[in-house]
């Protein structure tokens, strides 16, 4: 197998940065384990970390252009998704909020980046990461050719986990606020979706934890 053969399977393996993070060279001291609850925030141009997200769901939230009080959600991160901090992001009015509550690992970017460097495809591996940023991008700009009833059932199935057979459940905390925000309506029309969803029986076979 060529270098640019183990190159390529690098650069799609997206736990590479996570197993970079757990090897020794990496002191317990630089990482730091920390719980953000409801209604703590992370603004990413104002933070110089980087957060790797190891429970729960962080939404990435940014400021409407047409309305610096309107937020729009553009991604819902979830385990191994990764927070740059503002000196890798040109991104103004960023922020990212837990559902109910997540757990990260915590570095400070140089650090990590003085740390990543010393590994062969460190810059590969930063690539990829934010490549995951764009294909979150992606999806949501690629949602808005669907009706809203479509909107609301892509992101439930997005967003579903099964339990069992023909059960399933929604993260605890995706309220009609984030899905109103991310399929770019109102909370009213949100909630009418949801309750004409349940209605028809959609939702019928969804354990849920946030209706």
């Amino acid at each position: 197998m060529d270098y640019l053969t183990i190159n390529k399977l690098l650069i799609r393996d997206k736990t590479v940065l996570q197993s970079i993070i757990n090897s020794s060279d990496f002191e317990e001291n630089t990482l730091q384990k920390v719980v953000i609850r409801k209604g703590e925030r992370i603004i990413q141009n104002t933070d110089n970390n980087i957060y790797i997200i190891k429970e729960g769901y962080l939404a990435k939230m940014i400021a409407h252009e047409k309305g610096a009080d309107k937020m729009v959600c553009q991604a819902f991160l979830s385990t191994s998704d990764i927070v740059w901090g503002n000196q890798f992001s040109g991104e103004v009015g960023v922020i990212y909020e837990p559902l109910s509550s997540a757990i990260v690992t915590k570095i400070d970017a140089n650090t990590f980046f003085n740390i990543l460097a010393t590994h062969p495809f460190f810059t590969d591996v930063l690539i990829e990461s934010l490549n995951r940023n764009e294909e979150l991008a992606k999806l949501y700009a690629q949602q808005f050719q669907y009706e809203l009833r479509e909107r609301v059932i892509k992101l439930f199935e997005q967003m579903a986990v099964q339990v069992s057979i023909n059960r399933y459940a929604l993260p605890r905390g995706l309220d009609s606020y984030y899905i109103a925000a991310y399929c770019g309506t109102s909370r009213t029309s949100a909630s009418r979706i949801i309750r004409e969803l349940k209605k028809n029986g959609y939702i019928k076979k969804i354990i849920t934890m946030v209706f």
